[in-house]
């Protein structure tokens, strides 16, 4: 027997539930999951959710009763979450080879619209963005809420990885950066986490030091904002942040 718990709520297009199904817990991903689906099956020896069964349109994964990464990191130093981030990347960036993204850059730009408000046009940031970087094995949207800290291993877990053309440990990090330079995970409510993840950054800009460049965190940033919906608190955020890294 097939029962709904609750929907859980993220910023995509897709719908997710905690299902209750012949009395064990799973998570149910419901909508355009292909590129979850073949990400999942490329890092299937990392620690990833379980991937119980899947179709074009729907996900069924392990349910980790754990934290995400805010609360986590209110009642718990930084220094574990970076251990694991660091082993992660280092990881991911093993058998690494150059790969200009020069390409993909214009692929993804034409897709976003830009609004009046943006400082800078498209050209402008692909002449500033690295066009060469290293190609390695990613997650894709690697972000603090797509990492979970599980009460009952007492180990992180990374949740919702996706294909993308952006396949590099490096984009990983920008995407990091979402959180850890804007705070986009914690823009509804704030937590006072901010010196924590400072640190993580500096951490990671001293270990991996071509990933510090505004200009690609600006790139993760368009990745959102094509999401979002015109004059709403989120487009709002997303614009400040991204001409605020223009320079």
């Amino acid at each position: 027997m097939t029962k709904v718990i609750k929907e859980l709520h993220g910023f995509a297009n897709n719908q997710i539930f905690l299902i209750s199904e012949n009395n064990k817990l799973l998570v149910r991903k419901i909508g355009d999951v292909s590129r979850n689906i073949e990400r999942m099956i490329a890092l299937n020896d990392y620690p990833l959710p379980k991937l119980y069964n899947h179709s074009e349109q729907q996900i069924d994964m392990e349910y980790i009763h754990g934290l995400d990464i805010k609360t986590y990191l209110t009642i718990n130093t930084y220094e574990s979450l970076l251990d694991f981030i660091k082993e992660i990347l280092d990881r991911f960036k093993q058998d690494a080879t150059p790969k200009d993204y020069t390409d993909s850059y214009i692929s993804k730009l034409d897709q976003i619209a830009f609004d009046s408000d943006i400082i800078f046009t498209k050209e402008q940031l692909i002449n500033k963005l690295p066009k060469v970087l290293p190609s390695s094995q990613y997650h894709g949207d690697l972000t603090l809420e797509n990492i979970l800290f599980s009460v009952d291993t007492k180990s992180f877990y990374l949740i919702d990885p996706i294909t993308s053309e952006f396949d590099s440990y490096i984009f990983d990090i920008a995407k990091l950066r979402q959180d850890l330079h804007c705070g986009w995970f914690i823009r509804n409510d704030h937590a006072m986490i901010d010196v924590k993840i400072k640190h993580i950054q500096q951490e990671l800009f001293c270990l991996y030091p071509e990933s510090n460049n505004d200009y690609l965190l600006i790139l993760m940033l368009l990745r959102v904002y094509r999401y979002s919906i015109p004059n709403s608190p989120e487009r709002k955020f997303l614009t400040k942040g991204i001409n605020s890294l223009w320079k």
